[in-house]
């Protein structure tokens, strides 16, 4: 046993050295810093069998540990962090080692138990107490998970967001209701899926619209960047599809993911049809937002198609009569003269820059000076 316990700190150091130079933030102390099943190994000279269980508040049983019911505990590694915003810490990590060779990593909503073959009885009696300290419930309506890139890996960040109550008879033109109530049917069915196609000029009220619908959903909504979106179809984008089933994805700004492929290599259209309509579809239940500013024709046809598009809107300037009704709800005294847009609406004293307001920039000849 010698040289395989020599091999392996040979590997522990390694990883002690290259986190130390991939982890600025938080150095030996990083999150992928510590492998259970190694440290495991180290402990007993076994390996280990692994039980795991989703959907519990990491928090909680810890406390539950910390009162000694399963026996002395030894903490081996913790993790927490700061939470600005709520002015508190915040549990994440945390790995303890127990009586009779079992070792309980926790995060914030999971638990694995590591314990040798001989524990099986003792591992389940702590499966079973876990178990019971399920995750709070949360109010997903009025929350948007943003997806970002953390260190290579797709990482989602939950924000909160205040509903936009909206008379949508008074925002938007009389068309728009109709398929204000067919969004809002589709994406509350639970396993559907589909794509919803939004559209118009800047400052028509696409963005006001979705602060308003994501407050009206009770499902988990997700925002991509576009930069994103173009890798729906990696295996990390799949897994994240993959543990968040029947899910909204918002795509602003969607032009070169949605741009019928005869005139863009870039297209991502592909995958937005494999995730929409394709065999996945029917395992991920997720529906699909596109807003952007384009006209519909610069749309490829797939995503057009019955069955697969749940709705598409564009969005225009409001009527003189619409658009006086709205200034004058909003105690806006000005009198509207011709069709305008929601921005132009609610900030009629900013100045419109037309093209005669554009800067000239004066460029500098290039001199070249011959050498003989």
């Amino acid at each position: 046993m010698i040289e395989p316990i020599n091999n392996w700190y040979k590997k522990l150091w390694t990883k002690i050295k290259l986190a130390f130079k991939s982890s600025s933030a938080y150095g030996p102390f990083s999150k992928s810093f510590i492998d259970v099943k190694a440290l495991y190994f180290r402990e007993f000279k076994i390996l280990p069998c692994v039980s795991c269980i989703t959907k519990v508040d990491g928090g909680k049983i810890y406390k539950l540990i910390q009162t000694k019911k399963f026996g002395k505990i030894k903490v081996t590694y913790q993790y927490n962090h700061y939470n600005w915003l709520q002015e508190k810490t915040e549990f994440s990590e945390t790995i303890v080692q127990l009586p009779n060779r079992i070792i309980v990593e926790l995060g914030p909503d999971w638990a694995d138990i590591y314990y040798s073959p001989t524990c099986y009885s003792e591992a389940n009696e702590l499966m079973q107490a876990f178990k019971n300290l399920p995750t709070p419930q949360k109010e997903v309506a009025h929350e948007i998970n943003i997806i970002s890139l953390n260190n290579g890996d797709l990482d989602l960040k939950t924000l909160e967001i205040k509903p936009t109550e909206l008379d949508i008879n008074l925002y938007y033109n009389d068309d728009f209701k109709e398929i204000d109530a067919t969004i809002k049917d589709r994406l509350s069915k639970e396993k559907d899926k589909g794509i919803v196609l939004l559209h118009g000029l800047p400052g028509t009220g696409k963005t006001t619209y979705l602060r308003h619908l994501i407050g009206s959903l009770k499902k988990r909504v997700m925002f991509v960047s576009p930069s994103i979106a173009g890798n729906l179809m990696n295996p990390e984008f799949m897994d994240l599809l993959i543990d968040n089933p029947n899910t909204v994805l918002i795509i602003e700004d969607a032009e070169n993911i949605i741009m019928d492929r005869k005139f863009s290599t870039e297209s991502s259209v592909s995958n937005l049809l494999n995730i929409s309509d394709g065999l996945l579809s029917d395992c991920l239940n997720v529906q699909i937002i596109c807003t952007f500013n384009s006209a519909i024709t610069m749309v490829d046809s797939a995503l057009m198609r019955k069955g697969r598009l749940i709705a598409r809107y564009e969005f225009g300037k409001l009527d003189i009569v619409k658009a006086q009704a709205l200034s004058n709800h909003l105690g806006i005294d000005q009198v509207i003269e011709k069709p305008m847009t929601l921005a132009e609406i609610t900030n009629p004293t900013e100045k419109e820059y037309e093209e005669t307001d554009k800067i000239e920039v004066q460029g500098f000849r290039r001199k070249e000076i011959v050498m003989n």
